[in-house]
């Protein structure tokens, strides 16, 4: 199969191809619109195969589909803008990137189908394998952006490894509900396409998906949702919202991903039948390296607090060097824009996360190696602490990692989210984490906030969080 939404057109012209903003749209209606974004896109001077980006705002909507699929036709690649970058953030990229233009689709008119025959098209030659597909923006351990380079190649490897670790059916429908400005959203449309199946497209109101539960819930019964990838918060939060979800639920299987998942959350999760799939993955690889055996345990497999993250991908294999791991594998990004290859002689990725690799039980991430904190010389791991202050009850959620500290060389800091309407009482809950951690472990500063940082996925922000909390830490220094 292939990435061009005019082949699955003829493929498969009367199956629904995509729901969004109130529309529903067949194959071969999508095309139609497709091929007017593609005819406009000709008009300006956009050249097929190009290889200079195509900055696009994806914002979620009509048009922005309509554009995207008329550049993955094209065989031009796409550098997608988060709709909240500021200007200056926004100039960065464009910059990096060497983008032709900018295109926002709030801007544009809606294409208009002006007959229910698939159309013609321009002649376009064989898009190349490895010619790139996207350019998506990601940050380094300094927070400058880079943007990596994914190819045809890699999203086409990564739709046939997630086919083979979870075998499609005909009446899957898949949500897309992660932002499209990072490969997590990208490949969801992207395995749509080329599965030929429906991708429905969920845009929460204003406040984010974590606050849009009761939407999330209604929209994954009321379009028979099969197939849906989230981060834990959001996971957490439908469970905790509603006692029933989960019940008579046409969910297949549900990929989580884009941070460690406690014990508790997994198991809750398969003792209410929803298939949880935890997963590992990063932008480099084109989204997932390593996901759970499908269908799932029904309990969690795990070590030093965390959950596995199942086994490679078929075709992807994984190394662990000095506590840190290396992937290959097709689906693998071919650079960064501007930068020397990544790679290493045996075509590894160092990825910078510490784990364990186990043949049979999987791949146990347990963190960056950037965010290990060095105090009074112990090596503190911040998702161990995370897990532990979660286990403690009355949190919503944590963030924990190091500032620089005169006496110890660093501090370990803590920023606190307690549940809705609990107080949060640190001597109770210091307390009970000297149950489970040794005092070095412990946080000597903590931050409380009515609700952390988080990003468009509902993964916390811990840039800004950290940036936040410099201003606001009120408690003193723990002994």
């Amino acid at each position: 199969m292939t990435l061009s939404v005019f082949d699955a057109a003829r493929a498969a012209p009367d199956r629904e191809a995509l729901v969004c903003d109130g529309v529903r749209l067949t194959f071969a209606a999508l095309a139609t619109r497709v091929a007017a974004r593609l005819t406009a896109l000709l008009a300006l001077g956009v050249e097929p195969l190009s290889e200079q980006p195509l900055a696009l705002i994806v914002d979620g909507s009509l048009a922005m589909f309509e554009h995207l699929y008329a550049l993955l036709a094209l065989g031009v690649p796409v550098l997608p803008l988060h709709p909240r970058l500021t200007a200056p953030e926004r100039a960065a990229l464009l910059t990096i990137s060497a983008a032709s233009r900018l295109i926002d689709p709030a801007q544009n008119e809606p294409a208009r189908a002006r007959s229910a025959r698939i159309p013609q098209i321009p002649q376009i030659p064989q898009i190349p394998a490895e010619r790139a597909l996207a350019l998506v923006p990601t940050s380094g351990t300094s927070g400058t952006p880079k943007l990596v380079v994914l190819s045809r190649r890699a999203f086409s490897a990564l739709a046939r490894a997630d086919a083979l670790r979870v075998p499609p059916v005909p009446t899957d429908r898949a949500l897309l509900c992660l932002p499209l400005s990072h490969v997590g959203g990208l490949s969801v449309v992207i395995r749509s396409l080329i599965a030929r199946r429906t991708c429905v497209a969920f845009r929460p109101p204003r406040g984010g998906l974590l606050h849009a539960s009761a939407e999330l819930r209604h929209t994954l019964e009321g379009e028979r949702i099969s197939l849906l990838s989230l981060v834990p918060p959001v996971l957490a939060r439908l469970l905790g919202d509603s006692p029933s979800f989960g019940q008579d639920s046409t969910l297949r299987a549900v990929l989580i991903g884009g941070q460690a998942c406690v014990p508790e959350l997994f198991d809750e999760a398969r003792a209410r039948g929803i298939p949880a799939l935890t997963s590992y993955g990063l932008t480099e690889m084109c989204s997932q390296v390593s996901t759970l055996g499908f269908p799932p345990p029904r309990r969690a497999v795990v070590r030093q607090g965390v959950v596995s993250s199942g086994t490679p991908l078929p075709g992807v294999e994984i190394r662990i060097r000095a506590g840190l791991i290396e992937v290959r594998g097709p689906s693998a990004f071919s650079g960064y824009v501007g930068a020397p290859s990544a790679l290493d002689e045996d075509g590894f990725f160092h990825t910078g996360d510490r784990g364990e690799f186990d043949p049979e039980l999987g791949l146990f991430v347990f963190g960056r190696q950037s965010e290990v904190v060095i105090s009074g010389g112990e090596n503190i791991d911040p998702t161990e602490v995370e897990h532990a202050l979660l286990a403690c009850g009355g949190l919503e959620a944590a963030c924990v990692y190091g500032i620089p500290d005169p006496i110890f060389g660093e501090c370990v800091v803590a920023a606190l989210e307690p549940k809705a309407g609990v107080a949060l009482d640190e001597r109770a809950l210091f307390s009970e984490l000297g149950q489970r951690l040794a005092s070095f472990k412990q946080p000597r500063r903590v931050c409380a906030f009515v609700e952390l940082p988080r990003l468009g996925s509902g993964k916390l922000d811990r840039q800004r969080i950290r940036s936040e909390a410099a201003t606001r830490l009120r408690a003193p220094t723990r002994a």
